[in-house]
Order: C-alpha cells, then sequence, then structure tokens
C-alpha cells in the first residue's frame, strides 16, 4: 500500500511510536506481515523527516537481494545504498559525500566480497559512507523490502547506527528484529502493524477510490479475506479486481458490490496464490480441493495423494507449510478449513472447473480403491461425487468403481436431509446425472419441488435449463423428431411442470427464463402462460401481476388461490410483496428465498418502514447494480431510494434514483408520492397541491381495480401538506379517499391513514393518539412520525410527542423532518434535547479534513470518507477559517504541516 494510493489509514499510532524515535542513534523495526502497510509507513516517515528538516535516505534492498539475478554478489546491499544516495544526491549532497562515493563505488565489486580482510575493508567504507551522510545533524536512513535478505539489512543497518543514524527497517523476519533491537548499548523498538479494524478497513477504500463505499461492502471484503481482513494490501489488491470485473460500481453516490453472493477471489497476481503454486505442483489444486468440499481432513491427504499421484510426506509438508502461512486451518479433529475464502476461490478459479471435478471423481475412484466404500465412506463419496456431477461432468468419465451413483447419492441425501436440507438437494441434484433414463423424471419432479420447498431458486434455474437441454430433446430424437404435445399426456404435463418451474426461477433469479421456454416445440400451449407472465409482464414491460395471474401460472406445480371476503388490512398495509404473493399461493411448498431480486425487494420495504433508512438503501444499490432488468421489484427499490435521498436533502441524487417515467410506471401512486415530495421541497406550494389532487384521484381509481401500492402514503403526505401550506380545503375529499385504504366491511375499525386525516381535518388529538398506537404496534416507524407531529400539534403538553418525533427522524437522517420539528417546537415552546451525529470531537474532526484536503480530495469526497454531509464539511473549513486566520485549504494544509495546529 502506498501513500498516494491509499494514504496513511488507521496507523497513527505507528506513526507516532516511530516519530518519538527519530534523531537518535537507535535502530526501530516496523514488523507486519506482507501487505500490511510498511512501505506506506516509511513513506509517511520520510514525509515527516522532509518537513521537519530531518536528512533522509530511503533504501530498497530488494533490487539487491539474491533473488535480483544480477547482484547476487552484493552481500551487504551496498549497491542499493549508492543509488539511494546518488538519486538524493542534489538535497544532501557535497564533496564530502562524493568522496566517499567515489571510495566505496570503486570497492563495491564481487572480488570484495571473496576474503574476510576485503570485506571488512569495504564495510569499513560504508560506514565512513554513512558517516559523510550523517555529516553532524540529525539523519534516518529507512530501510524497505528487506524480507529476502535478512543478512544484507542487519549488516547494513548496523553501518548506519555505528555513524549515528537513526535505523527503521521494514520486515517480518523475526531474526532481523531480534538482532537489530539488541544492537549496542541503547535497545531497539519494534512497532507492529497488526490488522486494521473494520472502520479504518471502510475508510481505506474510500480513500483509496475517493468514493464512498456503500454499508455492505466493506463487510463483504472482510468476509471473502477472511485471515486476511484486516490486511490493506489485500484489501486494496481485492477492490482493484473487483472495479476491474465491473462488481464494484458507482450506484445511488456509493460504491456498490453487484452480485454480492457470487464467490469474491484473490487476484491471481496476489503473492499467497502464487506462494501456493510455486511452492508445490499440487498446492493450488490442494486447497482448491479443501475449498470445494464440505468437509477435507488429515486423514484424506493420503487419498489425496493418490489422486495426484503424489507423495504422501510432500502432502503433509504442504499442509504443515500453509497452515504456517496463515492460509489453513487445522482443527483438533483433523478437520482442514480455508483461512481466506478469497484465497480459495481465486484457487479453485485456477485449477478450472473441469479440472476440479476430474479431481473430485479421482479421489472418489481412490475412496472406493482403498476400501473406504459406502458402508464405510457415504457421506465422503456422496461429497466428491456431487461434486465431480454439478451442471453435467462433460468429458470427464463418471464411473467410480462400478457403484451406482444416482442410488448412493439418494440414500446419502436421505440421511442428511433432516439436519441440512440444502446438502441433501445438492447431492439429488447430482443423483440426476448419474441416474437413468426411467428414473430421470420422477427424481426430477421431486427435485424441483424440493428446491422450491428450501429456497433455492438459483439451483431451480439451473436444473430446469439442464433438464430442457440434456433430457426432453434426446426424448423427442428417440420419438423420431416428432413433438406434438397431445401425443403423450405425461411429456405435456412434465413441460407445463418445467416451464412454471422456470417461471418460479425466473422471477426469483431475476435472469429470464431462456428462449427454449417460450419457443421450443414440445412446449404446450398452456406452458406459454408461464413465460408470458415472465417475458411480457415481469421483464421489460415492468408490469407487476396479482395473486391471481400467478396462481394460474404456477397451477402445474400445485399453486391454489382462494382470494379471501373482507379482508382489514394491517397499519401499513398497501406495498407490494411478491413474496407473499407466492406464499399465499403455494403454501407450505414454497420456501422464501433469503437472496435474490425478490428477497432485496422485501428486504427494502421492511427497512424503509421499521426506520433502517441507511439498510434500505443499501439493498436498493445491491439490486439495481446486481439485477440491472426492468422489474416491478427494481422500480420500488429506485422510488424508496429516492424518497430517502429526498428526505435527507441530496435532492440531486433523489432525482437521479427517480428517473425519467419510461412510459407507465409499474407503481404510478408510489412514484406521485415521491414527486409530491419533491414538489414541496422546491418550495412549489400550490403546484404541489395541484399535484397532489390529480395525483389521489388517480390513485383511488387504481386502488378500486385492486392496485393500492402506495395509497396511504400518497394520502398522508397530501393532507399534511394540505394542513401546512394549503388552505385545508381539500380535506374533506382527503378523507375520502382514505376509506380506499381500508376494507368495505362495515363493522370495521378506521385504518391509521384514515385516523391521521381525521386527526389532521379536525385537529383531533385522540385521533392521532390512535393512529400512533396502532403504527407503533406495528413498528412502522416513518408513518409513526407523522403521527407523533400531528398529535403535538393539539396537545397540551406537545413535549413527549416532538422528542419522540425527533427521536425517529434522528434515527432516520430524515434532515427535513428535523427541521419541522424543530420549527413546530419552537412554535409550542418546547426544548428539544442536543443531538449529535457524530461521537468524535471537533478537533478530531477537523484534523482529519485537513488530511484528506493534503491529499487533494474535495468537500464532497471528504464527506463521503468521514461519512459526514457536504454541508458539515463546510461549516468544520468555516470554523478552521475562523480560529486559524487562514485565507484557502491550502493555507489550512501549510499551517497544519508546520504543527501550527496543535490544537485542532
Amino acid at each position: 500500500m502506498s501513500r498516494e494510493r491509499g494514504g496513511l489509514v488507521g496507523r497513527n499510532e505507528e506513526l507516532a511510536a516511530v516519530s518519538v524515535h527519530l534523531g537518535k542513534p537507535v535502530p526501530i523495526v516496523v514488523r507486519g506481515p506482507r501487505g500490511a502497510g510498511k512501505t506506506a509507513l516509511l513513506e509517511e516517515v520520510a514525509s515527516e523527516c522532509r518537513d521537519r528538516g530531518i536528512r533522509t535516505l530511503v533504501v530498497e534492498l530488494t533490487s539487491s537481494s539474491p533473488t535480483s539475478g544480477d547482484e547476487t554478489w552484493d552481500l551487504f546491499g551496498v549497491q542499493a545504498v549508492l543509488r539511494a544516495l546518488r538519486a538524493g544526491f542534489t538535497d544532501i549532497g557535497g564533496s564530502r559525500l562524493a568522496t566517499a562515493l567515489a571510495a566505496v563505488n570503486q570497492l563495491c565489486t564481487p572480488s570484495a566480497y571473496e576474503s574476510p580482510a576485503t570485506r571488512a575493508r569495504l564495510l569499513h567504507q560504508v560506514q565512513r559512507l554513512f558517516d559523510s551522510f550523517h555529516g553532524g545533524t540529525t539523519a534516518v536512513v529507512l530501510l524497505d523490502d528487506v524480507d529476502a535478505v535478512p543478512a544484507t539489512v542487519v549488516t547494513t543497518a548496523w553501518a548506519a547506527l555505528r555513524a549515528g543514524c537513526t535505523v527503521v527497517v521494514a520486515c517480518d523476519d523475526e531474526t532481523v528484529a531480534l538482532e537489530l533491537t539488541a544492537y549496542g548499548d541503547a535497545a531497539g523498538h519494534v512497532v507492529e502493524l497488526g490488522p486494521l479494524d473494520e472502520q479504518y478497513v471502510r475508510e481505506l477504500i474510500a480513500v483509496t477510490t475517493r468514493q464512498q463505499p456503500d454499508p455492505a461492502v466493506t463487510p463483504a471484503i472482510q468476509a471473502a479475506l477472511g485471515s486476511l481482513a484486516g490486511n490493506p494490501g489485500a484489501v486494496l489488491a481485492l477492490c482493484d479486481l473487483l472495479i476491474g470485473q465491473g462488481r464494484v460500481t458507482l450506484v445511488g453516490g456509493a460504491l456498490c458490490l453487484a452480485d454480492p453472493d457470487a464467490p469474491i477471489a484473490l487476484p491471481a497476481g496476489h503473492w499467497l496464490v502464487q506462494l501456493a503454486g510455486r511452492t508445490h505442483p499440487f498446492g493450488l489444486r490442494l486447497l482448491a480441493l479443501i475449498a470445494d468440499s464440505e468437509r477435507f481432513g488429515m486423514d484424506d491427504l493420503v487419498v489425496f495423494a493418490d489422486a495426484v499421484e503424489g507423495e504422501l510426506d510432500r502432502c503433509g509438508h504442504a499442509v504443515d507449510e500453509f497452515t504456517d502461512l496463515g492460509a489453513l486451518r487445522c482443527a483438533p479433529d483433523g478437520v482442514l478449513t480455508l483461512a481466506s475464502p478469497a484465497l480459495g476461490a481465486a484457487a479453485v478459479a485456477a485449477v478450472g472447473g473441469n479440472a476440479l471435478r476430474a479431481l473430485h471423481l479421482a479421489f472418489a475412484r481412490h475412496l472406493v480403491a482403498r476400501g473406504r466404500g459406502p458402508a464405510h465412506a457415504l457421506l465422503p463419496l456422496a461429497d466428491h461425487l456431487a461434486a465431480g456431477a454439478v451442471n453435467g461432468a462433460t468429458g470427464v468419465s463418471s464411473d467410480v468403481g462400478g457403484l451406482d451413483a444416482a442410488a448412493l447419492l439418494e440414500h446419502a441425501a436421505h440421511r442428511v436431509r433432516p439436519r441440512n436440507p440444502t446438502l441433501a438437494a445438492r447431492w439429488r441434484r447430482a443423483a440426476l446425472v448419474h441416474c437413468s433414463p426411467t428414473d430421470h423424471a420422477p427424481l426430477l419432479a421431486s427435485l424441483v419441488r424440493e428446491l422450491t420447498r428450501i429456497g433455492r431458486y438459483d439451483w431451480l434455474g439451473e436444473v430446469v435449463a439442464e433438464a430442457r437441454g440434456a433430457h426432453v430433446e434426446p426424448a423427442a430424437e428417440a420419438r423420431g423428431g416428432h413433438v406434438e404435445t397431445s401425443a403423450d399426456p405425461t411429456d405435456t404435463r412434465d413441460s407445463r411442470e418445467l416451464a412454471a418451474a422456470a417461471c418460479l426461477a425466473a422471477l426469483h433469479t431475476g435472469i429470464p427464463s431462456p428462449a427454449s421456454l417460450r419457443d421450443a416445440p414440445t412446449a404446450p400451449p398452456r406452458a406459454a402462460g408461464a413465460a408470458a407472465l415472465i417475458e411480457g409482464r415481469w421483464f421489460g414491460a415492468n408490469e407487476p401481476f396479482r395473486t391471481a395471474e400467478l396462481a394460474a401460472a404456477l397451477a402445474p406445480l400445485g399453486a391454489t388461490y382462494d382470494p379471501p371476503a373482507a379482508r382489514q388490512p394491517l397499519p401499513g398495509d398497501g406495498w407490494f410483496d411478491p413474496i407473499g404473493m407466492f406464499e399465499s399461493v403455494l403454501g407450505p411448498a414454497y420456501g422464501a428465498p433469503r437472496h435474490g431480486p425478490l428477497a432485496l425487494c422485501r428486504r427494502i420495504v421492511d427497512d424503509y418502514r421499521r426506520g433502517q433508512w441507511d439498510d434500505a438503501l443499501s439493498a436498493a444499490r445491491t439490486l439495481s447494480a446486481t439485477y440491472p432488468a426492468a422489474t416491478p421489484a427494481r422500480e420500488v427499490a429506485r422510488l424508496l431510494a429516492a424518497e430517502i435521498c429526498m428526505c435527507r436533502d441530496e435532492l440531486e441524487l433523489a432525482e437521479n434514483w427517480l428517473g425519467e417515467p419510461d412510459g407507465r410506471s409499474a407503481f404510478p401512486t408510489l412514484r406521485s408520492w415521491v414527486e409530491m415530495g419533491l414538489l414541496g421541497c422546491r418550495g412549489q406550494a400550490d403546484a404541489t397541491l395541484a399535484f397532489g389532487r390529480r395525483a389521489c384521484a388517480a390513485a383511488v381509481r387504481d386502488a378500486k381495480a385492486g392496485d393500492a401500492a402506495g395509497l396511504h402514503l400518497l394520502i398522508i403526505r397530501r393532507a399534511f401538506m394540505a394542513s401546512t401550506c394549503g388552505t385545508g380545503e381539500d380535506l374533506a375529499e382527503i378523507q375520502e379517499a382514505a376509506k380506499a385504504c381500508s376494507s368495505p366491511s362495515s363493522d370495521r375499525e378506521p385504518s391509521p391513514t384514515e385516523l391521521l386525516v381525521t386527526a389532521v381535518a379536525y385537529n383531533s388529538f385522540p385521533a392521532a393518539r390512535a393512529a400512533a398506537a396502532a403504527l407503533r404496534t406495528g413498528g412502522y416507524r416513518t408513518e409513526l412520525a407523522t403521527a407523533h407531529l400531528i398529535a403535538a400539534r393539539t396537545a397540551d403538553d406537545a413535549r413527549p410527542w416532538l422528542r419522540a418525533a425527533d427521536e425517529i427522524a434522528e434515527q432516520l437522517g430524515d434532515t427535513r423532518l428535523r427541521r419541522y420539528i424543530k420549527s413546530l417546537a419552537r412554535t409550542r415552546g418546547v426544548s428539544l434535547p442536543r443531538r449529535t451525529t457524530n461521537s468524535r470531537s471537533s478537533a478530531e474532526v477537523e484534523t482529519r479534513i485537513i488530511q484528506l484536503i493534503r491529499q487533494g480530495m474535495t468537500n464532497r469526497q471528504i464527506a463521503a470518507v468521514i461519512r459526514f454531509s457536504e454541508k458539515s464539511v463546510e461549516r468544520h473549513l468555516t470554523r478552521l477559517f475562523a480560529k486559524t486566520g487562514c485565507r484557502s485549504r491550502l493555507d489550512l494544509v501549510a499551517a497544519y504541516e508546520r504543527g501550527m495546529l496543535a490544537g485542532t
């Protein structure tokens, strides 16, 4: 990590530990693993030395190491010292130094190392060279990149220390640290670079990319890195790779990780990946097999050695070396796991899919050959057979010692299903590859239902595609090319089930169904209904379906739908919830997905309603980056993200999220709610009320037709704005519209929306209190804040209501709402508690702002890094200018570098 790339993030304490000893003739060893930021720390030390007028020499000894090839004879690394002195001669040179340089240059030849006498003469001249460099002033020698040359660094550092220089060495060699820190009478110092905390990893990403990372990016990168999570070099390498792959992109004002469920691998050029490939010819295959196996233990090394035709001792040594490096972890029971999942993913990518499947099958064959058959190794055999057969095993023989692989996998799946249904489904999926044609259809039908029940729709889509490509077409060929769907009722039913399953998978994975489902001649007319729902309604057309339509499309899977009569909606009802629709039509046979666009859509809506707006925005960015197709789920994400940004006074971002209307919106009422809010933000009161009147009339018509999504939000916003900036003439009409939010039952209770509108229309405190109670029970934070405000207008004691609303607004980060609350508090004579958005002191924040200005960042980029608003950054800068008398950002930086802002 260089200073130019990521700055010195999270190492201020270590820098201070080095700085306090500068100018003293003592050795300082900066220790840390590769990528810990040793070079960045030394560069910052060099910069500080220059600012303080300390003579500094930076020596990179790697170029003189035995691995460089040209200077393997230079055991003291003298050539590296000479290059460093020549490079800085114009700043530190003089006649004395020039003479010493010439003397050392003349002596430093291969022959100088041939005898002890000539080596001693050379070393004496090197010390005189450092004496000339020191020149009676404070001098510091920085030795970087010395891990491969411990003997060189000790000798060179010894000469510099004898000359009275401070020597700072960056290495990870414990022997070097012990030898150097024990030099002479003055003990040296060791500064350890440990892993960065999560907050610093996030800041490192922000400083490097000059963009605010989405809250989900840092945890995802850390989870992938595992044991390397706090390693700055690994973090930066992974960021570079993800950006190059297009998986980290700017969405909605922040860097977002697209497809977060896909594996994240270390770059192929990372030193740990390269070391694993160089150390042993089977090193990457071993790591890949461990990463791709359900369980791999020390006992399996015997079988692995046979499978790769290697020696068992060498395999054991490889495990020991990888464990020492921190790449592997060995549990007390001998189970091996990858300490860094990203390393495992990199090993899998390096080995390749076909080679890895072949390795799994070879492992299974050797298990059988060693007598560890189904009776003794059922689960390991199933694991390796499944890994060798997933998505087919093209070009790889799947024969395993004459075993009935399909029966074995089915038996193993039955054993593990009670405790691990996902693993059981994975093994049953592999059984499809090995089963006979007669067993294929019933196993496929059973697997489709099982995958639906456990919510693995990504596997469901792949299984359906494989089934149609590998099973239906050969069957058609066996019938002599006849593809009449009415000739075989079984095939017709199977085709309809496959089409419905493909529809289910497409909706849940965000991947449109393959054209074969729509155009294949084997598809019966009824099967086209599911494809039409996907292609004509969901993708591209951006038109949400209704529960009855979904039930019809999924009828081949046993879907039914009995619309209930006159339901009483829950508080905050009226949101589009496709997962709820699937649950109603498929019942217990349906498993809610944990990943994918529908899961993200539900998460966005739930997080918005519960007041967890940062999480909602994060999910909206992920959905937009991962699933770019125009769908109703994506539109819900865009609209709610626009609303959140608008409430936080980020109007430009809100406009970007909202976008231009492209045809009929999937949720016109929800869109009108956001557009009405944006009009109000621009201060166009009359236009806002007129727009709300038109939008509300259209929304009521849509609700009567069955589309009530967003109606309660639009009505509440219109009522609130009418009472604050209008004449109140629309309130009777709004009250009538609010009835559309509830069922027409005669004995029903008023909905929270009706109660809120009544409270606004009649200044009714009891109605506002009842609405707040209903909303509080449901946990709907956004509407609850509005209820508290309406109650505060008419309550005898407005203090508890305003404070409760202010607490919610602070949690949401809703700056517009907080402004209104403060205004109402002044009107009612209520004092609100002071709330700070960040616990850091002003001095810490201002120091960090100046440090980021030094790196050339704009106010917006600084705000992204420190997670403040741009206006807050401007306020801090104004305070700094007033306090210091500086007139520009450059003046501030100059004053900071001269140490004139110590109190900041």
